[in-house]
């Protein structure tokens, strides 16, 4: 009786699902960044891992830099190669990812250029640099 009870605990901790951060669709996340005041600009740099380039967009007005987008739900395929075997997904056990529709407003110092603001885009990482007036 003692392994049929212990079976059973572990049955139930391995179909137990934590949704605690689940997030529908509709929701907007906000992306991490990190904000660096230079000695001749503003560097912003906003954490889009998953992100396609060409689902950023940026806005800027009233002093403020909005940063919005769409980030797919990181899901696996249907079949994805692992070593030799081939595997599927048939359950969820975790989904801390963020996904959706998201958007993150920044708001910017007096003393930006935003009429020469650059853009990179490097390994999932958005970099935002604006010169600054009193220092271009």
């Amino acid at each position: 009786m003692q392994i049929q009870g212990k079976l059973g605990d572990v049955a139930y901790e391995m179909t137990r699902v934590n949704f605690a951060r689940f997030h529908p669709v509709e929701t907007r996340w906000q992306p991490a960044v990190n904000i660096f005041l230079c000695s001749r600009c503003l560097r912003i740099c906003a954490d889009l891992a998953g992100v396609d380039p060409e689902e950023v967009e940026l806005s800027v007005g009233n002093g403020k830099l909005l940063i919005s987008g769409f980030r797919p739900a990181p899901e696996p395929r249907s079949e994805q190669e692992i070593g030799v075997a081939r595997t599927k997904a048939v359950r969820v056990l975790a989904m801390e990812i963020d996904y959706g529709g998201f958007a993150r407003e920044i708001t910017l110092p007096d003393d930006v250029d935003l009429d020469r603001l650059k853009t990179e885009w490097n390994n999932g990482i958005l970099w935002i640099e604006i010169p600054r007036w009193s220092h271009a």
